[in-house]
């Protein structure tokens, strides 16, 4: 299966060295969007350094490194629909003279030679005209040129300086902010704003930012089209606290459960909300119905996110010591069970059943998104169309399939209401997919082990 990732990106600029602790902590600030590897580079001397490895970032990197300064550095969380992780593959990626880290997915990669992922086609691609005597700058704007899919990237070279670049539709988030003295380019701004900085602005999308001491040296809207949001930024991956272009992820998922609440209600004693995403989904359902909230369901600390894991079983393993149940909160009674979405099935089944085992008397599921019924080839690691359950069942097929007494999901339509962007990408529910060229997406599927 070719990787396909979701990830976390975090660039430090300072006009002196600061340690390269502020880049660890952010990334583990960004840990939510990467549990599968992690990395850094950073400069010293004029040579560009990397380390990097698998897992979580406490360990995947190694620790003392936060005691080394740097005037510039690099981080990335990640993680990928590979069977068997690979180091190899974990970024930031290097040649010697330029590091990338991006998260998206370079839809195109694979009609440009025949690389094992698109992090390795960007990395060579920008080499390339770089060893032509293209400016970094002239560089960029050539892979814009003909990069199609979805990018939030991180550039930096030898010399200390760091460019920024998101995609000309603007699918994923990135943001730049200032900590202390240092300049900081990072996936979300939750992530700036618990380091104890403050956001300057989004990154615009089509545009290039290059810093570097601390300051910024160019700014360029080099391309741009109609923004298209990723839908699941909202939905899922991002942090409540986080604000995307102005639009507050929290308010958008609490607008979501009240949506769910107004037009597709269900009786019962109490909601509860399935962890962690989904809480304000539900906080927002049970404002709208006024049925109780209960938080019947712990998440344990340790636990990893079962979506982002890259094999079946990895993720059933997980999810056998994801949850706990406060059977008081649930026995005898009728729930309403509020998640913000069904992928496979796999987690709402186990605790469909779980939760009658512990005593509840009816399960309804109410699901704070639309059917995912399409592949992602904008840079999330959605399962082959047949591990899709919407794919080819209706939502009473599903509720059978998983055990519940119903299943409702909202529209595409209550979706963007509540989200308040009228933009969003939502392929992944419709079929429609907002990219530059024409494909068969027969071959998309087999190339990115979508069948």
């Amino acid at each position: 299966m070719f990787l396909k990732e979701h990830c976390g990106v975090i660039g430090v600029s300072s006009p002196f060295p600061v340690p390269l602790k502020l880049t660890y902590d952010g990334l583990k600030l960004l840990q939510h969007r990467g549990e599968e590897s992690a990395g850094i580079s950073y400069v010293d001397s004029g040579n560009l350094k990397l380390n990097r490895g698998l897992g979580l970032v406490e360990e995947a990197i190694d620790r003392s490194l936060t005691y080394f300064s740097s005037t510039s550095s690099v981080g990335h969380v990640r993680y990928s629909t590979s069977g068997v992780p690979d180091v190899s593959e974990a970024q930031p990626l290097s040649d010697g003279r330029i590091v990338v880290a991006f998260n998206g997915t370079i839809t195109n990669f694979f009609k440009f030679g025949k690389y094992p992922n698109d992090t390795t086609f960007i990395l060579d691609f920008l080499s390339k005209d770089l060893k032509e005597d293209s400016s970094m700058v002239d560089a960029i704007k050539h892979f814009i040129d003909v990069a199609d899919g979805a990018y939030s990237l991180l550039v930096m070279n030898s010399d200390g300086e760091i460019y920024a670049v998101r995609d000309p539709h603007g699918y994923r988030p990135l943001v730049v902010g200032t900590v202390g003295g240092s300049l900081i380019i990072s996936s979300e701004d939750s992530a700036v704003k618990q380091l104890g900085g403050k956001k300057i602005k989004d990154v615009e999308p089509g545009e290039v930012l290059g810093i570097k001491d601390g300051g910024i040296f160019y700014d360029e809207v080099v391309k741009s089209k109609p923004k298209t949001i990723c839908s699941f930024e909202f939905i899922y991956f991002s942090r409540a606290d986080t604000t995307i272009d102005g639009n507050p992820v929290y308010l958008s998922r609490v607008r979501l459960g009240e949506i769910l609440a107004r037009r597709h209600g269900a009786e019962g004693d109490v909601v509860v909300p399935v962890p962690d995403s989904s809480r304000p989904i539900a906080i927002g359902f049970s404002r709208e119905s006024k049925i109780p909230l209960e938080e019947a369901l712990v998440r344990t600390i340790s636990s990893k996110r079962s979506f982002i894991m890259p094999t079946q079983q990895a993720r059933l393993d997980a999810l056998k010591e994801k949850f706990g149940i406060v059977e008081s909160a649930i026995r005898g009674k009728s729930i309403i069970l509020i998640d913000d979405s069904i992928v496979r099935g796999n987690t709402m089944k186990r605790l469909i059943s779980r939760l009658r085992d512990a005593g509840a008397k009816e399960i309804h599921v109410r699901v704070g998104s639309p059917m995912i019924k399409f592949p992602c080839y904008m840079g999330i690691d959605f399962p082959s169309v047949n591990e899709l359950i919407a794919r080819s069942k209706n939502e009473e097929e599903i509720s059978k399939e998983i055990g519940a007494d119903s299943v409702q999901f909202l529209t595409v339509d209550e979706m963007i209401s509540a989200v308040g962007i009228s933009t969003l990408c939502h392929a992944c529910f419709t079929g429609r997919y907002p990219l530059e060229d024409n494909y068969n997406f027969s071959s998309l599927d087999k190339i990115f082990g979508k069948v």
